[in-house]
């Protein structure tokens, strides 16, 4: 259970597999004991330690202030100072308690009963399988239900939460485990937001937070009729 990643507050389920037959039970007793010694060597699989943000991050991006300024040369900071050392997967905005960005976990149950007993047929290997609804089936153990689909959600890793408390995932956010500058003040930072542009511009949190404000000001933000209100790139 310690490399599980379960916070405080979190609901344990076990499921016993159903006994099998006690006239294969001799026959299939050296392929059972092979199988618990091949599940013994595998390494844990968990939610959280699922990465979906590597492929929006780009190889490399040049800050605005190293395109207006081209005799200054760009620092590359160590992860250590940028803040990237402690890789988080999820970023999340936690409205109740933290009111701020936050990393976050990712949480799966059953769509039907919204208990955690459910055993994936796969596990999300990007954005849409976890954003988009009945992408993923699976198997609910929970009794008296027969759920077959996965439904995601995401809890704030920094307190402790009760099971009805989720908040927002924040898909466009990352860690800057690849130490891209800001486009806006070309420091080295994380967690950064990465444009839906062409280019995949990186820009660190403050700097979006006053690109922003300076857009809300001007009344500059965009309406997209599916999005809603929006802003282009830097």
């Amino acid at each position: 259970l310690q490399n599980c990643d379960l916070v405080q507050q979190s609901i344990v389920h076990i499921v016993q597999s159903p006994q099998k037959n006690s006239q294969t039970t001799d026959e299939t007793e050296d392929n059972c004991a092979g199988g618990i010694l091949k599940n013994l060597e595998r390494e844990p699989e968990s939610l959280t330690r699922i990465d979906l943000s590597t492929s929006i991050l780009p190889s490399h991006s040049a800050g605005l202030a190293v395109i207006l300024d081209a005799t200054k040369n760009s620092t590359t900071l160590s992860s250590e100072k940028s803040g990237a050392g402690s890789y988080n997967s999820f970023y999340v905005f936690c409205k109740n308690v933290c009111q701020a960005v936050k990393p976050g976990k990712l949480r799966v149950r059953c769509s039907l009963c919204k208990q955690g007993a459910l055993t994936l047929a796969r596990g999300p290997s990007c954005w849409d399988d976890v954003l988009i609804p009945n992408r993923i089936r699976g198997a609910c153990q929970s009794q008296r239900c027969n759920g077959n689909t996965a439904e995601f959600y995401f809890k704030c890793g920094a307190h402790p939460t009760t099971d009805s408390e989720t908040s927002v995932a924040l898909n466009l956010i990352t860690t800057n485990s690849r130490c891209i500058t800001c486009i806006t003040c070309t420091d080295v930072r994380s967690p950064v937001l990465v444009f839906q542009c062409v280019h995949r511009h990186v820009i660190c949190l403050d700097c979006f937070h006053l690109y922003c404000v300076t857009m809300l000001n001007d009344r500059r933000f965009i309406h997209d009729p599916e999005l809603g209100y929006s802003l282009p790139c830097v």
